[in-house]
């Protein structure tokens, strides 16, 4: 049997250094982040995460959740962070047509 491990020092934005150990698990490779980074961190379990390489280092970011199928979100909560204008595409005629999007294909609202 063969098992791979290799060492990763991880930091923190205040300066603490943690050292996890990267281990075979089945066919693939797995780190143990300590609770206390995952904490500082607002991870957990189940949660994604970005994982970049760059210069030989392997930088690793929690993906911020956006949106879940368990809340229902208005449209402004969805756009809260937009702060250009709207532009129509210039092919869209709206001069009192109504659009067709087809049917619903998932958990629309309806209207």
């Amino acid at each position: 049997m063969f098992i791979l491990c290799f060492n990763i020092l991880m930091s923190v934005k205040q300066g603490a250094v943690m050292e996890a150990t990267l281990k075979k698990w089945g066919n693939s490779q797995g780190i143990l982040i300590p609770k206390s980074l995952c904490e500082y961190l607002g991870i957990s379990i189940g949660d994604h995460l970005e994982i970049e390489e760059s210069n030989g280092a392997v930088t690793m970011k929690p993906i911020q959740k956006r949106y879940t199928r368990s809340k229902k979100l208005s449209a402004s909560d969805l756009f809260s962070d937009w702060d250009g204008p709207y532009q129509a595409p210039a092919d869209w005629n709206l001069q009192g047509a109504e659009i067709d999007w087809g049917k619903p294909t998932g958990e629309e609202l309806p209207w």
